[in-house]
């Protein structure tokens, strides 16, 4: 049951993470109703992996990192914990934007949710792997 919740919190970032660099593709490139698609999906399947990290986090308890490398990690999980948190309120913003088709509000905020997001989809794996290898 463990392995399964982390592969399946993994997945449900990588997707969501990679869904944001397609939607940011699509809209360099015009596509609209594909940038739509790709936004909806990151952020269907980001809820997808809280619901799986909490249920996880509830089952299984967290052991701190014990590793060779405890200050980058210390760096890599405050870091994404602090930009997680503060994504939530950006991405919900974001897409009320664009929702209400305010687009010059949209495009304003928009980058640096994007930015976040990446950010937080690859710590979250490497987080992922410092626990792995330690």
């Amino acid at each position: 049951m463990k392995e399964i919740l982390i592969y399946l919190s993994l997945i449900t970032i990588a997707i969501s993470g990679l869904s944001i660099i397609a939607g940011i593709i699509f809209i360099l490139f015009g596509k609209k109703q594909w940038h739509h698609r790709a936004m909806i999906s990151a952020c269907i399947f980001a809820i997808i992996f809280v619901v799986l990290y909490v249920i996880r986090t509830m089952i299984i308890p967290t052991k701190p990192y014990e590793g060779p490398m405890k200050g980058l990690f210390s760096f890599i999980l405050w870091s994404h914990t602090i930009l997680a948190i503060i994504n939530f309120p950006l991405a919900v913003v974001t897409v009320r934007y664009a929702f209400k088709e305010n687009f010059e509000k949209h495009k304003k905020v928009a980058p640096i949710t994007a930015l976040v997001w990446i950010y937080v989809a690859i710590t979250g794996w490497l987080i992922y792997i410092f626990n792995l290898i330690a």
